[in-house]
């Protein structure tokens, strides 16, 4: 009979300590959860932010080069009208010139027949 109880009191320690090393395991493996957890929240939040900066960077290229894009169309637009006008003298004076050529032919013409 103390034997039975021995081993009664013996069965009922060893379940103490199981339930102890259970609950000391569980506690671990859930902290152990939650760190890789954290580290994995806080992994995708820099991957989010790597991405977000990345996608800031490629709205900033696009919109300078939207904005070189008009610079160059502006420039060219005025270089046209630049070499347009600057033809437009040159034709100008072209002809400005052929009729004061013609008026001195004229007027020489116009002499001989007088004298």
């Amino acid at each position: 009979e103390e034997d039975a109880k021995k081993y009664l009191k013996q069965c009922a320690q060893e379940r103490r300590e199981s339930f102890a090393f259970r609950n000391a395991e569980g506690r671990r493996q859930r902290m152990e959860e939650s760190e890789r957890l954290s580290q994995k929240l806080l992994d995708e939040h820099r991957r989010l932010e790597h991405k977000w900066a990345g996608e800031e960077d490629a709205k900033k290229y696009l919109k300078q080069c939207a904005q070189e894009r008009r610079e160059s169309f502006a420039f060219r637009n005025a270089e046209g009208r630049r070499q347009r006008m600057e033809e437009s003298e040159r034709l100008s004076q072209k002809l400005l010139d052929e009729h004061r050529r013609l008026e001195h032919k004229w007027a020489g013409e116009e002499d001989a027949k007088k004298y």
